[in-house]
C-alpha cells in the first residue's frame, strides 16, 4: 500500500515527464476505488449483496448540483465546503429510507430490492426533468477553489480516498465491524448472541451510501456540468461489485487493487488498445491488403475494437477469477485487543 501511495503521489509529475495524458482518467479512477471502499462495507464487512450502489451516487452528484448550480431549481448557489457535507447527509437520509423497509430481508431478496431502486432512479429523474434537469443538465457547479485544474483535482480526489480508506479501516476495527463480520458468517448465532440486526444493518447501509454521496458530490464538483449522461448507472453498480469481489471481499487493500485493476483496464488501457488499433494497425493491414478487397472487407469489422469493449472486459474478469477466485487480496482475520 505504501508503495501505491508513493506512486499515486507521483503520478502526475510522471505524466508531465512523459507529455501524457491520462490524468483525467485517473480521477475517474479515483471516484471508482472510493466507491469501491464504500460497497467493500456493505457487500464485503457484512455480506450484504446491494445492487443499486450506483443510484446512492447519483444522489450524491445532484445534490450537489442542486445546491451550488444556477441552472438548480431551488436557486441556491451555496458554495462547495457548505454543499459537500449537506449532499452526504442528504444521501445518508436517502440511504436510511431504503434500508429500513429491507432490514429483514436478506442474499437474493435484498439484492432484488436494491437493484429495484437503481433501475427505478434514473426513468423517474428523467420523465420529470422539469423539476430534476436530469437530461437538461446543470452548469457552473461550485468547485474548491477558484482556479483549480486536473492535477490538484487529482490531489485532492486522491486525499478523499485516503479518507474513505481510513473510514473502512477504523469501522473494520470497531465493534461494529466484529457485529458485521459475525451477522456475515452467521446472522442467527449474531443475533443469539445479543446483536440486533437490525440496527447493524441500518448503519451499514447508511454508512455505505454516504461514502457514495461524497464520492458522486466531488464528481459533480469535478465535471462542472451534470445530467444524467454520467457513467454511474445499473452498469456503474455492477462495475463497482465486481471491483469489489475481484479485489477480495472484505478486505481494504483488496478493494484498492481491484479497483485499480479494473479502472485502469476499463478506462484507460482498453480505450488506448482501440486508438492503437484504428491509428497503426487498421492503415497497415488495409494497406497490405489493398489488392484483396474481398478479404479487407471480411476483416475490418473485426477491427472495430470499440464493438468488442465488454467483450474483453468481461474475458478479463473471467480469467482473473479462475486464476483467484477469492481475489487478488483475500480477506485477512482481524485481531481484537483483548
Amino acid at each position: 500500500m505504501k508503495g501505491l501511495l508513493l506512486f499515486g503521489l507521483s503520478l502526475p509529475l510522471l505524466n508531465a515527464a512523459v507529455h501524457g495524458s491520462i490524468l483525467p482518467a485517473c480521477c475517474q479512477v479515483l471516484i471508482y476505488l472510493m466507491l469501491a471502499q464504500g460497497l467493500n462495507l456493505v457487500v464485503g464487512y457484512a455480506g450484504l449483496l446491494h445492487l443499486g450502489y450506483a443510484a446512492f451516487f447519483a444522489v450524491g452528484a445532484f445534490s450537489m448540483a442542486y445546491l451550488t448550480s444556477p441552472q438548480s431549481p431551488f436557486n441556491l448557489q451555496w458554495s462547495f465546503f457548505l454543499a459537500l457535507p449537506l449532499s452526504v447527509l442528504v444521501t445518508l437520509f436517502i440511504g436510511a429510507l431504503l434500508a429500513w423497509p429491507t432490514l429483514k430481508l436478506r442474499g437474493d431478496y435484498l439484492a432484488i430490492v436494491t437493484m429495484g431502486f437503481g433501475l427505478m432512479l434514473d426513468p423517474l429523474m428523467r420523465n420529470y426533468d422539469d423539476a430534476t434537469k436530469a437530461i437538461t443538465g446543470m452548469a457552473a457547479i461550485a468547485v474548491p477553489l477558484t482556479s483549480i485544474n486536473t492535477t490538484v483535482w487529482y490531489y485532492l480526489l486522491l486525499g478523499a480516498l485516503l479518507l474513505c480508506i481510513g473510514l473502512a479501516y477504523r469501522v473494520r476495527h470497531s465493534s461494529l465491524g466484529r457485529a458485521l463480520r459475525a451477522i456475515r458468517e452467521d446472522a442467527v448465532a449474531a443475533e443469539a448472541c445479543g446483536i440486533s440486526l437490525a440496527r447493524t444493518k441500518l448503519q451499514v447501509l447508511t454508512l455505505g451510501a454516504a461514502v457514495a454521496g461524497f464520492a458522486g458530490a466531488l464528481y459533480a464538483s469535478y465535471i462542472g456540468t451534470l445530467n444524467l449522461a454520467f457513467p454511474f448507472d445499473f452498469n456503474g453498480s455492477i462495475m463497482v461489485l465486481a471491483m469489489v469481489i475481484l479485489g477480495g471481499v472484505g478486505s481494504i487493500r483488496g478493494a484498492v487493487v481491484g479497483g485499480l485493476a479494473l479502472g485502469v483496464l476499463n478506462l484507460i488501457c482498453i480505450p488506448k488498445l482501440i486508438d492503437l488499433v484504428q491509428a497503426h494497425v487498421q492503415p497497415a493491414l488495409a494497406q497490405a491488403l489493398s489488392g484483396s478487397p474481398a478479404l479487407w472487407a471480411q476483416i475490418e469489422p473485426w477491427l472495430d475494437l470499440s464493438k468488442a469493449q465488454f467483450l474483453m472486459f468481461g474475458l478479463t474478469l473471467v480469467v482473473m477469477m479462475l486464476l483467484r477466485p477469492e481475489g487478488m487480496i483475500p480477506e485477512k482475520p482481524v485481531s481484537y485487543a483483548e
